[in-house]
Parts: structure tokens; C-alpha cells; sequence
């Protein structure tokens, strides 16, 4: 069994992710693709705007042949700690060779130079980013121009066409995810074999939908555009058949941020007095500016906007009030990195044709397979059954909101079966 791994979130599934699946499997000469997929939240530090169960089964339709869940703590967590978590995840299959991802730059020379600089990060690399930091500079802004600094001062003879490029990968979206894919691969000493895709169509941010393949967030936001006749058509031109009925069914029911704005304010009164820097990625500048500010709140957007700074992004905020809404803390990312990143393979779905498959990835996996949730605690210890009991506890919020929502009960996480199409 030849297997090709994709570390994705699907929000929504669109023609662009079908085809790097049909690309993945060609270049690889794959029997089969695997992919690691965020569950009911997101990297942005929102919830899916749909469920995992039914993004999963879109997957499938698309061409993948087996969804496994990303665990809510990384899935939720920094572009560091979610590629690490999905380059974990593939490998502990113990039957993918490589991981295919996307990227806008066909130089993976100058992708793999950088991924080891930042991977390794020399003393002198670390200086420069502690100064730029200083400087009031966000987290990406300093990398930028640390990288870069030290490749000035190491490789005297870098040219100006050269600088340009890696400065262009260190400042695009997808190639800074496609790098730290690369640092992952390096770290975890891992086996798999890095199949960069080239990005066809409109920018990762961009919300142009002229473009034959388009962005998910241009999706999103037409999908939050008041309904009208051109929506449908504007959709089939980028979506596959079957997310484009997923997304315009009579009953389908949306969940953004402002969704949760209730319970979150709820959540941080509650913590108010102790503070938040407890939580994960939560600094005491952050939690010193959040307990200032709480009294303005108004819903989880606009206190986002409130929050951000030159140095904390609006994603980090995000993230970082996710994280405190789902009590993921400091402690939780130790106990998580002790694991391995993930301590289990959570299956969500799989195709009936690599149903033969199956058996193999049974034989091959290094770590535990659950189909059924309610069993998780006979096979996972301590540490591990704590990060599921976190999926678990996250799920069934998402639910909870989307039942308040729609105005329909929903089942809870353990009621749910997996996906097959």
C-alpha cells in the first residue's frame, strides 16, 4: 500500500483542494490519500463553518480515501504546532511515504534552505528575531526580516534575485505553512517524502471569485453575503456538485464566531479575576489587556479588533480566545508534546473502494485507531484520554451552539458514526 498524506481543513472543500488530491495521487503514484482534517474549529481561531462529520464526507467525495481528525488542541493552535501535529499524524500511519501540501513557488530548494534555518535556529538568527520582537514587530513580521538579516550576514554573496524569493515564501500564507511542514519533517526526523503543490487561482486571503479556483475564504464570505439568484451560479463555478448542495440545502445552518460571543463572555467574567495567562498562547500582556477591556464586550469579533495590537495579530486573538473558551492551557500543549502530538488516529470517514486498505492501515499504525468514541478509554492512558476527552468536550459545544442556532437537537459526539461514501 502506497499512501500520499494531506494535512487540510476543507473550510469549505472547493475545487482547489480536488485538485490536489488528483495531483497528490498522480505525483506520488498513490494507491490511496490520507487526510489529517481540523475538526469543528479552525486554525483562524473560529468554528468550521461546518461540521467535521459533514466537511469529511465532502473530503471523500472529493477523492480522499480515508479523514482522520486533527486532536482540537493543535487544530486550534499556531501554524508551528498544526503542521506538527498533522506531520505526526501521517507518520504515525506507518503506511504514508509522503505529504503533499500546498505552496505558491515552485522552489522547494529555497523552501528546504529556510525550513532548516528555522528549524535549527542558529544563535545568531535568535538574536536577530529577540530584537525585532523588541521592536513591537508580530511573531511573522520579526521571522521575515530575522531570516532574512541572518542570510545577509552568513551568505555574503545571496543575490538581490534570491533575497526576493525567499522573502516572497516567508511572506505568503501557504509557503509559510509549506515551511513549517518542512521544519516538521526536519524535527520528527520523519520519513516522508515533502510533495509541494503549486497553487492555481486567486491568493489564500483573497475574496476574488473571478478566478477559476478561488479561495475558501472568498467562499465564506459569499456564503455570509445576503441569499440572492447569482449566489448558486457563482458557487458551481468553484465548488464541486456535491459541496455546493451541502452548502445551499433548505436546512443547512451556519456557525461563525459571533456565534459563540455568549458563552465566551460568560467564560471570560468567570476567569476574570484569576486572568488567563494559564491558557495556551495566551501571554500576561494579553490577559492583562482582556481583563481591562472585558466591560467593552460586544461580541467575539469586534473584542478581537478591540484585543489586537501591532505585535498580536487579529488570528492570534482569535486563537487565543478559542483557547480559553475550550480550556485549553499551557500545561495541555506540554502533555500533548510528550504524546507525540497525537497519541491516536481518530478516523471521521473513509471511501468504500479503500475499504481494502483498511486492514493495512490497522497493521501498519503506530499508535491507536478509534472508530467508536465511547471506547476511546480502553485504549488510549492518561495523557492521551485527556486530549480526546478535549475533542470530545469541544464537539459537543459546537453542537450545542448549532442546536441553539438551527433550532434542531444534535446528536453528541458519541452518537455519531463514521462517515463512508
Amino acid at each position: 500500500m502506497k499512501a500520499v498524506g494531506i494535512v487540510a481543513e476543507y473550510n469549505p472543500f472547493h475545487n482547489g483542494h480536488a485538485y490536489q488530491i488528483r495531483q497528490a495521487k498522480k505525483l506520488s503514484h498513490a494507491d490511496c490519500v490520507i487526510v489529517a482534517m481540523s475538526g469543528n474549529y479552525v486554525q483562524r481561531g473560529v468554528p468550521a463553518m461546518l461540521d467535521k462529520f459533514s466537511r469529511a464526507y465532502l473530503a471523500l467525495c472529493g477523492g480522499a480515501d480515508f479523514v482522520f481528525e486533527l486532536p482540537t488542541l493543535w487544530a486550534t493552535a499556531s501554524a508551528e504546532y498544526f503542521a506538527a501535529a498533522g506531520i505526526a499524524l501521517l507518520d504515525s500511519l506507518g503506511c504514508a511515504d509522503t505529504v503533499s501540501f500546498g505552496c505558491e513557488t515552485k522552489n522547494l530548494t529555497h523552501m528546504t534552505f529556510l525550513a532548516k534555518i528555522l528549524s535549527n535556529e542558529p544563535v545568531a538568527y535568535r538574536r536577530f528575531l529577540s530584537d525585532f520582537m523588541k521592536q513591537g514587530l508580530s511573531f511573522p513580521a520579526a521571522r521575515e526580516k530575522a531570516a532574512l538579516a541572518f542570510l545577509r550576514q552568513t551568505h555574503k554573496n545571496i543575490n538581490s534575485a534570491s533575497e526576493s524569493s525567499l522573502s516572497s515564501i516567508l511572506r505568503s500564507p501557504n509557503n509559510i505553512l509549506g515551511l513549517e511542514y518542512l521544519k516538521a519533517l526536519i524535527r520528527q526526523d520523519s520519513s516522508l517524502t515533502p510533495l509541494p503543490i503549486l497553487r492555481l487561482g486567486s491568493g489564500y486571503h483573497s475574496f476574488d471569485l473571478q478566478q477559476e479556483y478561488c479561495s475558501a475564504s472568498a467562499i465564506r464570505k459569499r456564503m455570509q453575503d445576503a441569499s440572492d439568484e447569482n449566489r448558486a451560479k457563482d458557487l458551481s463555478r468553484h465548488l464541486p456538485p456535491e459541496t455546493v448542495q451541502t452548502l445551499l440545502a433548505d436546512d443547512v445552518c451556519f456557525l461563525t464566531e459571533q456565534d459563540f460571543s455568549d458563552v465566551l463572555f460568560y467564560k471570560l467574567l468567570c476567569e476574570r479575576e484569576h486572568g488567563y495567562s494559564a491558557y495556551a498562547d495566551v501571554s500576561k500582556d494579553l490577559s492583562n489587556r482582556i481583563r481591562r477591556s472585558l466591560f467593552s464586550f460586544t461580541n467575539y469579533k469586534s473584542f478581537c479588533e478591540t484585543l489586537k495590537s501591532r505585535d498580536v495579530t487579529y488570528a492570534r486573538v482569535s486563537r487565543n480566545l478559542l483557547h480559553i473558551l475550550l480550556n485549553l492551557k499551557k500545561t495541555d500543549y506540554e502533555k500533548g508534546k510528550r504524546c507525540g502530538y497525537v497519541p491516536y488516529l481518530r478516523l471521521l470517514g473513509f471511501r468504500k473502494e479503500a475499504a481494502p486498505f483498511f486492514s493495512e492501515l490497522k497493521k501498519h499504525a503506530r499508535i491507536p485507531l478509534i472508530t467508536k468514541p465511547s471506547k476511546h478509554g480502553d485504549v488510549l492512558d492518561l495523557d492521551a484520554r485527556k486530549l480526546f476527552c478535549q475533542d470530545i468536550f469541544a464537539s459537543n459545544l459546537y453542537y450545542g451552539v448549532l442546536a441553539k442556532k438551527s433550532g434542531v437537537s444534535q446528536k453528541n459526539e458519541c452518537q455519531r458514526s463514521i462517515v463512508i461514501v
